[in-house]
């Protein structure tokens, strides 16, 4: 996987996180969760990302390599 992969992935996923929760990095309207809440959503979203791809990684790819 080159390098232009690796930044087209994280490139969207950040678009997706901005999609999820644009408060977070594009600030607050009147009448929206204020920017301290839009931004735990938003790290919230991403940490159980994370851990889920983790967990999934780990439990098959892992797997697979181990006992080749």
């Amino acid at each position: 996987m080159g390098w232009a992969a690796r930044f087209l992935t994280a490139v969207s996923f950040l678009a997706a996180g901005i999609l999820f929760a644009p408060d977070a990095l594009v600030g607050g309207r009147p009448g929206r969760p204020a920017a301290g809440v839009a931004a735990a959503r938003l790290a919230h979203l991403l940490c159980f990302a994370t851990a889920w791809g983790a967990a999934l990684w780990v439990t098959f790819i892992g797997g697979i390599v181990m006992f080749k």
